[in-house]
C-alpha cells in the first residue's frame, strides 16, 4: 500500500466500523478457536500499522513482519519494537519456533501465496496454528483492491486447497460480513460502472456516527454466532489451520 493508505488506516483504526470489526474478530478467534501456551511466540505477517500487534501482545510475544518500511514506522509510533522487515516467502526465523502466525488481510498482497504458506508452516512448531483473513470472491474485485495493491481475492475452497497443498490441517473455515454482503456487492458494482477518477481509491467512506455504530453492532452479532455456525458467503474469509503434530520433514 502507499503511504496515504497507511496514514488513513492509522487514523481510523480505533473508530471506523471495518477496522473495529476486524480487531474484535481477531480477539474473538484468539479467545474461542486458537489455544496458545503461556508466553506464546506469535508472528503477525503483514502487520501494517501495528493495531493487531497491540491485541496480540495480550496473548503472547508477537513479532510484526512487514515489507513496508512506512508500515513499520507507524508500528514504532505505537511504541512497538519487535519488528522485522521481510517478505512472507522468506522469514528470518528459525524452524519450528512459533506458536501462532496471523495473516490478517495480508495474504492477498503476496504473489506467491502458496510459497508463503509453506514458509509459515516451516516456522510453526508441530501443532502450531495459523489464523488467516482474506477478501472473498473475484467478482467483488474493484478499485478498492487496486488501491490496496491486492493480487487476488479468494473463495473458501481455493484457500482451503492452498493451505492443504502447503501442508496444513485446515480447521474452521467461514465467510464473515454475511449481512453486509449484498450492500457491499451493490456498492462495488456501481462504483465499477460509474468510476470516473483514473486513480484507484479504497471503499472507505466516512459515515454518520449512528450508521458506523450500527455496522459495528451488526458484525458483533454475526461474530457471536460463529460459535455455532459457519456463514455460506460473505465479504471476508476466516480460516484457522494447524501444522500437523507429527513433523512433516
Amino acid at each position: 500500500m502507499n503511504l496515504e493508505e497507511y496514514e488513513r488506516m492509522y487514523r481510523q483504526e480505533q473508530g471506523y466500523w471495518w477496522f473495529v470489526s476486524r480487531s474484535e474478530l481477531l480477539e474473538f478467534y484468539l479467545d474461542e478457536f486458537v489455544h496458545l501456551p503461556p508466553e506464546a511466540r506469535i508472528v503477525d505477517l503483514g502487520c501494517g500499522t501495528g493495531a493487531n500487534l497491540e491485541i496480540l501482545s495480550r496473548y503472547g510475544n508477537p513479532i510484526g513482519v512487514d515489507l513496508s518500511q512506512a508500515a513499520l514506522g507507524f508500528c514504532r509510533q505505537r511504541q512497538l519494537d519487535r519488528l522485522l522487515q521481510a517478505t512472507g516467502e522468506r522469514l528470518a526465523l528459525k524452524e519450528q519456533t512459533i506458536d501462532l502466525v496471523t495473516a490478517m488481510d495480508s495474504l492477498e498482497h503476496i504473489p506467491d501465496d502458496v510459497g508463503t504458506l509453506k514458509e509459515c508452516l516451516r516456522v510453526l512448531r508441530p501443532g502450531g496454528q495459523m489464523l488467516i483473513t482474506v477478501p472473498a470472491y473475484g467478482f467483488l474485485w474493484s478499485e478498492h483492491d487496486e488501491a490496496l495493491h491486492h493480487v487476488r481475492r479468494y473463495s473458501a475452497a481455493e484457500l482451503r486447497n492452498k493451505l492443504t497443498l502447503a501442508g496444513f490441517d485446515v480447521g474452521k473455515v467461514t465467510y464473515v460480513l454475511f449481512t453486509l454482503f449484498f450492500p457491499i456487492f451493490a456498492f462495488r458494482l456501481l462504483n465499477n460502472i460509474f468510476k470516473k477518477d483514473p486513480y484507484p481509491k479504497t471503499s472507505i467512506v466516512m459515515l454518520p456516527h449512528h450508521v458506523n455504530t450500527v455496522l459495528i453492532w451488526i458484525n458483533r452479532i454475526e461474530k457471536e454466532l460463529l460459535r455455532w455456525i459457519n456463514y455460506p458467503f460473505g465479504v471476508t474469509i476466516v480460516v484457522v489451520a494447524r501444522r500437523p503434530a507429527a513433523s512433516m520433514d
